[in-house]
């Protein structure tokens, strides 16, 4: 029987090292990936320009990723697992109160965690760009990585519904797509309202999109049914 021999110590080294080597690029094109689709959005990225960003070989995207729909859908995953995980979290909370939660209640757990989806302003602002960009791209792009957001947007549609009876399910939808693209635009474009404002208005700062966006999003979501 063949016995083989024991790997010394520089081989563990050079292991270790490569494997380090590794994993740093798949992080920096993870992180290129992040600023080109929110600055770009997927039809306007390359792979050799997310590759020259992070400072490495472009079929390394392929090795890594497989291509560049699966890195897009990574990032996606990225920012949307975390955000329904924590918009469902502050829905569980609400819903297992005895007394029926408010809509402005069930509109901030929707949008707060959007709004803040990390504790760094810089990425919130990428994720925010990121899902602006998202929503002028072909559906079919992100439909195979977003079925756990739909399972959330489906959730906080039946708990608006039990708020507002009279307001049917159908609208509710309607609804909260308009409020979300209201965000969007003004994320995604946000030059007309600072130039109208006098710079006054910028939809950069969160805490202001946030306080502004709220009674706002409450008041439509809370109208009556349209005939």
């Amino acid at each position: 029987m063949e016995i083989s021999k024991p790997e010394n110590s520089s081989g563990k080294v050079l292991k270790k090292s490569l494997n380090k080597k590794g994993i740093l690029s798949k992080e920096k094109l993870l992180q290129s990936a992040k600023v080109l689709f929110a600055e770009k959005g997927f039809g306007g990225v390359s792979v050799r320009e997310i590759a020259a960003r992070a400072g490495v070989n472009s079929a390394l995207v392929g090795y890594y990723f497989g291509g560049k729909q699966a890195l897009f859908n990574e990032v996606y995953r990225f920012y949307a697992q975390p955000l329904a995980r924590e918009r469902m979290k502050m829905l569980s909370a609400l819903t297992a109160k005895k007394q029926k939660p408010s809509v402005e209640d069930v509109m901030k757990a929707w949008l707060l965690p959007w709004l803040k989806a990390t504790g760094d302003p810089q990425e919130n602002i990428l994720h925010l760009h990121f899902t602006a960009n998202l929503s002028f791209e072909r559906w079919k792009l992100n439909k195979k990585a977003a079925k756990f957001t739909q399972r959330t947007h489906a959730a906080f549609i039946e708990v608006l519904h039990r708020c507002l009876p009279h307001v049917s399910s159908d609208t509710l939808i309607w609804r909260l797509h308009f409020i979300m693209g209201a965000i969007v635009f003004g994320i995604r474009d946000p030059e007309s309202l600072k130039a109208f404002s006098k710079g006054r208005c910028d939809p950069v700062d969160l805490e202001k999109t946030l306080r502004q966006i709220l009674p706002f999003a409450v008041k439509g979501i809370r109208s009556p049914e349209p005939k």
